[in-house]
């Protein structure tokens, strides 16, 4: 009786601590791709006369923008979707390497 439960214990301590970091690299990615999306957004907005050819640019910043904050909402249900969070924090480590260099 004592060995089935210490098994069920020791597996949900690894999905809580695995929900924990995965909680913190959707929240580090969340803010980091809101970020550079607030920053191309605004720097093409700030612009007095925008040029035909940069709005693939306002493109990218909002779709940046809206990935961070769909990951930062991602980070407040980690525990409760542990598949999800690991999914959405593999693509989140992706991106940051891909478009961060790893940062």
């Amino acid at each position: 009786m004592a060995a089935p439960l210490a098994r069920y214990l020791r597996r949900l301590t690894a999905h809580a601590a695995m929900g924990g970091r995965h909680r913190q690299l959707l929240v580090d990615s969340g803010r980091a791709m809101m970020l550079l999306g607030a920053i191309t957004l605004t720097h093409q907005v700030g612009r007095s006369a925008p040029a035909s050819g940069n709005t693939e640019h306002l493109v990218l910043g909002l779709i940046l923008w809206l990935l961070g904050a769909a990951l930062a909402m991602l980070s407040l249900v980690a525990r409760q979707f542990p598949r999800l969070a690991a999914a959405g924090a593999s693509i989140a480590t992706a991106l940051r390497v891909y478009l961060l260099g790893g940062l």
